[in-house]
């Protein structure tokens, strides 16, 4: 487990796990997303930055916005962001944002989550957003995949078996390893936290999607 202020060229390796990954921090100046065969799961925490796709778009971000974009790009600006790298996987070029001060699902012990990047098929990745209220002392889980992300506002805790809590405030990535047993505290105020979820167990497939299941040929 790994947690760490995001400054200037600060790296998380997750690549030699099942779902090979990085998380790359920036603050300041050009970070080139240059592989091919990459996607990149961004989220600016503070400041403004752009991103140049390879298909011509160019897109000014701010705080709270996110995006999902292929390899080769150009990302530059000045603040603070995470860029999260998933090795062999093609995805959907989105950008999104602000997010917003509530979460549109339930989640365990009184939280919210939003899924920011939606997988285009069952078992791609997800970038979230959860959202902790005050006071939260969730209950001690573990996920099966690895998850990589960052603290966006507020402060808390995350607690582990056998070691002592480990503070968490803005600008804070993580790297939470796979089946490692964890869970968050909040304090008085909303804590707000970006996640990757390298993997999903749920998502369209081609034989159950909406425009297949809202589709009728006997009418």
């Amino acid at each position: 487990m790994t947690f760490l202020e995001v400054n200037h060229n600060c790296t998380i390796d997750a690549s030699q796990t099942m779902y090979p990954s990085n998380l790359y921090g920036h603050t300041q100046g050009e970070l080139p997303l240059k592989t091919l065969t990459s996607t990149y799961f961004g989220f600016i925490n503070d400041g403004k930055f752009i991103l140049k796709s390879n298909i011509g778009l160019e897109q000014p971000l701010r705080k709270g916005m996110y995006f999902s974009v292929t390899g080769p790009a150009e990302f530059s600006g000045n603040g603070q962001a995470i860029i999260v790298e998933r090795f062999g996987y093609r995805g959907m070029n989105q950008i999104g944002g602000p997010v917003e001060e509530r979460g549109r699902l339930c989640y365990i012990d009184n939280c919210s989550t939003s899924i920011l990047v939606s997988p285009p098929r069952l078992g791609d990745p997800v970038f979230n957003l959860l959202v902790f209220p005050p006071g939260v002392h969730q209950t001690m889980h573990i996920h099966p995949t690895i998850r990589l992300g960052i603290v966006y506002e507020g402060h808390g805790e995350c607690v582990t078996q056998n070691a002592d809590p480990l503070l968490l405030k803005p600008g804070m990535a993580f790297y939470l390893h796979e089946e490692k047993a964890h869970c968050f505290r909040s304090f008085d105020k909303t804590m707000k936290i970006i996640a990757f979820h390298p993997d999903s167990d749920v998502g369209p497939t081609d034989s159950s999607h909406p425009m297949l299941s809202r589709t009728y040929t006997k009418f």
